[in-house]
């Protein structure tokens, strides 16, 4: 199957409410994995170190975790789900609050090329506008960009995601060059 086809009317075909979840395996395993290393290195760090440790011994426990600290932090704090709503897209995180933005409220999408990729949702709230950044890395990013884009057919959009969606000039082509598709083959079985 054609890539472009699972990306032509995806909120018709996939269905709202939609969610795209980050890897909850992955996303738990880390969390927990985190804390066990962090009590693991609360318990070197009270019981096992003494004055007469070496200078390794006193390091690595803290080397560990300020390591599962990080791990466990960006856990908590990154994007965990998007949920798509006929009236709004919502973005869920464990660890902090979620944010919410109606479809009517966006006014731009655009690729931000910072330290980390992101996408950037510049969005109208009383009277201000304001930005909601997200990650590049997410799953199904190409899915959840085009599904914005159907969902605002008015969105602005900057020079990357504007090759990134799929534009009415190519949903055209596609049903045309599908359309010549059945043709041939209701000739050949004719």
């Amino acid at each position: 199957m054609n890539n472009i086809d699972n990306l032509i009317e995806i909120n018709q075909k996939k269905g709202l409410p939609r969610k795209y979840i980050f890897n909850q395996f992955i996303r738990w395993f880390t969390l927990i994995f985190g804390m066990l290393a962090v009590v693991y290195s609360g318990w070197l760090i009270f019981a096992k170190i003494s004055t007469d440790s070496s200078t390794f011994q006193k390091f690595v426990p803290f080397a560990i975790l300020f390591l599962a600290l990080n791990s466990v932090m960006k856990n908590l704090f990154s994007l965990n789900k998007i949920v798509f709503r006929q009236e709004n897209i919502s973005f869920r995180y464990l660890g902090r609050n979620s944010f919410t933005v109606a479809w009517n409220d966006l006014r731009k999408i655009e690729f931000a090329d910072d330290k980390r990729k992101l996408i950037r949702l510049k969005y109208q709230s009383e009277d201000l506008e304001k930005m909601f950044d997200f990650p590049m890395s997410f799953p199904n990013m190409l899915e959840i960009i085009n599904s914005i884009a159907e969902m605002c057919p008015d969105l602005e959009y900057d020079e990357f995601i504007g090759n990134v969606v799929v534009t009415p000039k190519e949903k055209a082509q596609y049903y045309k060059r599908r359309e010549s598709e059945k043709q041939e083959q209701a000739a050949q079985n004719d």
